[in-house]
């Protein structure tokens, strides 16, 4: 028998403070040891659901092993890998990737060799890839780099068995190989393709038929460019409902007519057969207008959703261009269209809106391009007859916030003036006028009872009246944009009255030079200050995002001014409501465009493919 091991002094010590708190814990905490148990794994999956950030995720899988294999798919369930053509350093002096492979070689190796592409749903690839030996494509020959940049995208993309978003956004044109590897992808919902801007000569592809594609998206269409064939893909995707045509801008710039509709609608035209989209967008179209009616193209009793950005500039060196399409009158209307984008401001747009019903959202873009041309060869009368106003909408009404007699610098001061018209040299051209009051007309009398969103032109300054028009005809606005051509906060205020479902607020200004910089010279608390005495009122409770020019701002709660007159201050007979609310003010914070990126009137008001 063998001796009996001596007792150790850990012997003695119950095991069971090892599975809980430490004993004097057990003793003092609220929670008692016996309730302490996982949490439900659907538990901790809906909490990770909350994680967007891609650091924070892969912090999140370094925490246990529990965690990592939860949170892995969601790691690598949106991927977007970025090429750049010069390295990059990093703060200790030493170039990204440094002891391997580019960030963008190792990104794709570990999709490649790793197990993880079976969790990856979207694939990005962007920026510029550094191809060498370019003149080999002029020899007949596809350059090495390319065509082994091509066969490990390829190697990556067989892995990826549910992979339902596709995006190549690099300087340089997928090859046959790639296109292949779609084609053998079965769950491909959305495919986005960016051609390349270069004249150099490249094989083109006739891009085959998805045939569970939703969406697809051409960006930088150059028919100069050697952009590959996407007609045979558009004729035979049954599935295809979004379509976005984003041709390059140089074109319009240069007034060079190099393509037509018919040859990416042809074999559609052809068949007889056009497409059901619910989503179609065209920018930077420049092309002339043939006896084929959009009709042909699309089958417009199922269109949702329609955008075309800088496709009628009215510049003097595409005049002759875009008014070919003023001969062609639409012989049908889209029945269940639900929302507009487009930059475009003719009666003959305006007529059609009134025959719309239930549209929901519209927007007027009023972002604007610089052509790449140094000389101008004209430019539309009301582009440069429509500068807006200087000062701002909260100047009448209220004292300076801040005792120092500083708000009349500031463009929500009141500057001396009373809410007047606008100056003698910033009227609305009667142009632009006419159009305002054909686009108002259509809004007010046919649209308004089903509009939620509504972006304006910044040309149009909106008086009084018309504003009190507007609310009536459009009670459920949600978000809306609009230019002032009176500096009355009044006017704003009869308008939220009427609007009790408005939370975003834009007041579009189209400052000169001189005006910016007196906007950037103040200081972000006085803005704030000024801003928080005016949302006081209960007028403005339920308004959370307030934009003015190019400033955003984000409206809180309430609170109360330290030393605010007492309670039985008198009334003021101009503002029975004047006394009651001196001492209190709005939580008013200056943001950036960051923060508005999601909210539409911000987000809708771009010439790019949204």
């Amino acid at each position: 028998m063998a001796p009996q091991q001596p007792r150790s002094p850990l012997d003695s010590i119950n095991k069971d403070i090892f599975q809980g708190p430490p004993m004097p814990l057990q003793y003092t905490s609220p929670v008692a040891a016996y309730q302490r148990q996982s949490l439900p794994l659907n538990l901790v999956a809906l909490i990770l659901s909350y994680i967007d950030d891609i650091a924070d995720l892969a912090r999140v899988t370094r925490t246990s092993r529990l965690l990592y294999y939860m949170t892995l798919p969601r790691l690598y369930e949106k991927v977007t890998l970025r090429s750049y053509s010069e390295l990059r350093y990093m703060d200790n002096g030493r170039p990204e990737g440094y002891g391997s492979g580019s960030p963008f070689a190792m990104g794709l190796n570990g999709l490649v060799t790793k197990n993880v592409a079976q969790y990856v749903r979207s694939w990005r690839l962007a920026g510029d890839w550094r191809e060498s030996d370019v003149d080999d494509f002029s020899r007949g020959r596809v350059p090495d780099n390319s065509m082994m940049l091509n066969i490990a995208v390829r190697a990556a993309m067989d892995r990826m068995e549910r992979m339902q978003n596709f995006a190549w956004e690099l300087n340089t044109k997928p090859l046959q190989t790639i296109y292949q590897g779609l084609l053998a992808c079965g769950t491909l919902q959305s495919l986005t393709l960016k051609f390349p801007s270069t004249r150099i000569p490249r094989p083109t592809v006739v891009i085959p038929p998805l045939p569970n594609l939703r969406e697809f998206t051409a960006l930088d269409i150059d028919p100069l460019c050697y952009p590959d064939d996407i007609s045979v893909l558009l004729a035979h995707s049954k599935k295809l409902d979004s379509l976005h045509l984003h041709f390059s801008p140089r074109m319009r710039d240069a007034g060079e007519e190099s393509t037509n509709l018919n040859a990416y609608f042809g074999r559609c035209i052809a068949n007889k057969q056009p497409l059901r989209l619910k989503r179609y967008s065209m920018i930077n179209l420049y092309t002339r207008a043939t006896n084929v009616d959009l009709d042909e193209l699309i089958d417009v009793d199922v269109l949702e959703e329609i955008n075309f950005i800088n496709c009628n500039t009215q510049d003097a060196i595409t005049v002759f261009i875009d008014d070919t399409w003023r001969l062609f009158e639409p012989q049908k209307i889209p029945k269940n269209l639900k929302s507009m984008r487009g930059d475009v401001l003719d009666a003959k747009q305006a007529t059609i809106m009134a025959q719309l019903k239930g549209l929901e959202r519209l927007y007027i873009v009023n972002a604007r391009r610089k052509p790449a041309r140094t000389t101008s060869n004209g430019v539309s009368p009301a582009a440069n007859n429509n500068s807006s106003t200087s000062g701002n909408l909260f100047t009448n009404g209220f004292p300076d916030p801040t005792g120092s007699g500083t708000s009349q610098n500031s463009p929500f001061g009141n500057g001396g003036g009373g809410g007047g018209p606008p100056q003698p040299g910033t009227p609305m051209s009667r142009e632009s006028a006419t159009v305002a009051g054909d686009y108002l007309a259509a809004i007010t009398r046919h649209l308004g009872t089903t509009l939620r969103h509504l972006l304006l032109s910044d040309q149009w300054l909106l008086g009084g009246d018309v504003l009190m028009q507007l609310g009536r005809a459009c009670p459920n606005l949600e978000q809306l944009g609009v230019a002032l051509e009176e500096k009355n906060p009044e006017n704003m205020r009869q308008l939220l009255r009427g609007l009790p479902r408005l939370w975003a607020l834009r007041i579009l200004i189209r400052a000169t030079t001189q005006e910016l910089e007196l906007m950037q010279s103040i200081s972000g608390n006085l803005h704030e200050q000024v801003i928080s005495f005016e949302l006081r009122r209960r007028e403005w409770d339920h308004l959370k995002w307030l934009g003015i020019g190019d400033m955003v701002f984000l409206c809180g709660g309430v609170r109360e001014v330290p030393g605010g007159p007492p309670a039985n201050t008198p009334k003021s007979p101009a503002d029975p409501t004047m006394g009651e609310e001196l001492g209190v003010r709005r939580i008013v914070k200056k943001v950036g465009k960051e923060a508005v990126k999601d909210v539409e009137i911000w987000k809708m008001d771009s010439l790019d493919v949204i």
